[in-house]
């Protein structure tokens, strides 16, 4: 069974930022697909694996630093060992509290604009070249963090400030660069073809007629490439345009399930319970 899908990232009144420093994995590691109501900043300190984003995979790799918009879909997935860890800085960061902080430094300012709402085809960025600015940064803000009993936002704001400036600004930003024009891997080319259909019954005839593969193959590769099952992802792009349409919209239920690629009522219930934990009509009162 799928985890749940959406996992809303609570802070307090006195936290604009929920920091994990070196969280380290070892001996398993198994991620899902999910997404949160805030960005999401990881740092990849050592490991290997890949993550999903907006149907693109990136490579985990020492150096690389992922930012995730608000509400969007991703997966990450690490091969480990205890040989091979997972270790990653994450932290979390109401947007608007950022630009807040930004005020007065117009040109990173635009680039965390850029991070959080734009339509920048990346999501990751290789630092591997200023790896060790990168690992300081993050052993400062820890610092900081540890030795005051409140968060402080002048902290906070240096952080954000050193972070950008590794990404660059203006023109010289690897938010203008990191596009690359690699030729898509397989996962990649499926999981175009399912943004376009998600809505439609799918099968695995199609999805190989379109990709030229076995039906058998279809399956194999792309949990080969992501870690994770097709079915896994076919079903939480469906029920993540569900959440989006029971938020904006006063369709019925019935509609929106249908609308989705569920045309079955009862199922799409079910279903929509037992992934995110609520019924439709719930999500919808509580968003």
């Amino acid at each position: 069974m799928m985890k749940q899908l959406f996992e809303p990232v609570l802070f307090d009144n006195r936290q604009s930022l929920i920091w994990d420093y070196r969280i380290y994995t070892g001996d398993h590691y198994k991620g899902y697909y999910h997404w949160h109501q805030c960005c999401e900043i990881m740092f990849v300190h050592r490991g290997q694996g890949s993550i999903v984003v907006n149907q693109q995979m990136y490579d985990i790799r020492p150096g690389m630093l992922f930012f995730f918009q608000p509400y969007q879909l991703h997966r990450t997935y690490s091969e480990v060992s205890p040989e091979r860890p997972f270790v990653r800085t994450i932290f979390y960061l109401d947007p608007h509290t950022a630009e807040q902080l930004l005020q007065g430094f117009p040109k990173r300012r635009a680039v965390f604009s850029a991070l959080w709402q734009g339509n920048n085809p990346s999501c990751g960025f290789d630092l591997s070249d200023c790896m060790e600015t990168m690992e300081w940064i993050c052993a400062n803000y820890n610092q900081c963090r540890s030795r005051s009993t409140v968060e402080e936002t002048e902290d906070i704001s240096m952080l954000l400030l050193q972070l950008l400036s590794c990404l660059g600004t203006g023109e010289q930003s690897l938010i203008h660069t990191a596009g690359d024009k690699r030729q898509l891997r397989y996962s990649e080319q499926i999981m175009n073809w399912i943004e376009a259909h998600y809505h439609e019954e799918i099968s695995l005839e199609q999805l190989a007629a379109e990709t030229h593969l076995s039906k058998s193959y279809v399956s194999r590769i792309f949990h080969q490439e992501t870690g994770g099952r097709l079915v896994d992802y076919l079903t939480a792009r469906r029920l993540k345009q569900a959440c989006r349409l029971l938020e904006t919209t006063d369709l019925t239920v019935e509609r929106i399930g249908s609308a989705v690629g569920f045309p079955n009522p009862s199922y799409f219930n079910q279903l929509f319970k037992r992934v995110l934990g609520l019924s439709p009509l719930q999500y919808r009162k509580g968003a």
